[in-house]
């Protein structure tokens, strides 16, 4: 079997950079890309505001959805209100992880309501800076939106509280075995170089890309193994450079063996 590479592209926003935007979305229409757009609803994060706001911001969000990409919402306001890193353990900033449920719900609430009055449907959630906890999940299913984007496992499964994680393990693209691997991008401070070589590799990659609607329908009834969550331990250690004990690495690998 051979890898799949999904694409994702955060911090979507009325003043994001619109020159860099532009030259990826040619590339990504040439190549028939259909990515994955983390939309903020209402941003008030001064990192974000790169240009002068495009008037025609939602117009332009209802037409990438029309053409088959993906819109997950990407928090709130991405207003860190905190330095609590979440389930990922990978930032250590959050809008959500600690707060209360009144909180955290009434973030999302807003979130959607502002989608639903652009006329733009959720796909997915796309926390900022990868940090939520058990209460932020507990909510995004009972408002209906189930799928997440996010973690390091190597395959996309189904939890037990019926919500699709579709992983998130890398920033560029790499040469990987079988797998679904979602590359993370970040394009506001993207640099003319790096830009080139940013095109260069989604146009070298461009025949093993896939779309959030295919691995949902490919992948959401299966469950998630402990080979899954080894890989996923492994990751998260090399993410942070982390060198585990010896006795914990052999644990996790008994327990990826035992495995049916």
């Amino acid at each position: 079997m051979h890898p799949k590479f999904l694409l994702r592209f955060d911090d979507i926003c009325p003043t994001m950079n619109w020159a860099v935007w532009e030259a990826i979305e040619r590339q990504l229409r040439l190549q028939d890309v259909r990515p994955i757009l983390a939309v903020v609803p209402d941003n008030q994060d001064p990192k974000l505001m790169v240009d002068p706001p495009a008037a025609d911001f939602w117009d332009r969000v209802r037409r990438w959805q029309g053409m088959g990409y993906a819109i997950a919402l990407h928090g709130y306001q991405h207003r860190y209100v905190n330095r609590e890193r979440g389930l990922m353990r990978l930032t250590a900033h959050s809008e959500f992880t600690g707060l209360s449920y009144p909180e955290q719900k009434d973030k999302l609430v807003r979130g959607l309501a502002i989608f639903a009055a652009q006329g733009v449907r959720a796909d997915a959630w796309v926390a900022p800076s990868h940090s939520f906890d058990r209460t932020t999940l507990r909510i995004l299913a009972e408002l209906g939106l189930t799928v997440i984007s996010d973690g390091l496992w190597p395959w996309p499964h189904r939890d037990v509280d019926h919500l699709v994680w579709v992983p998130q393990q890398l920033w560029q693209f790499e040469p990987k075995p079988a797998g679904t691997w979602t590359v993370c991008s970040h394009h506001n401070a993207r640099s003319d170089r790096k830009l080139a070589a940013f095109l260069r590799d989604l146009s070298d990659h461009a025949e093993r890309m896939t779309d959030l609607d295919t691995v949902v329908k490919t992948y959401g009834g299966r469950a998630l193994t402990s080979l899954d969550q080894l890989s996923a331990f492994c990751n998260l250690m090399w993410n942070h450079r982390i060198k585990p004990p010896l006795s914990q690495l052999r644990r996790r690998l008994r327990e990826a063996r035992s495995t049916p």
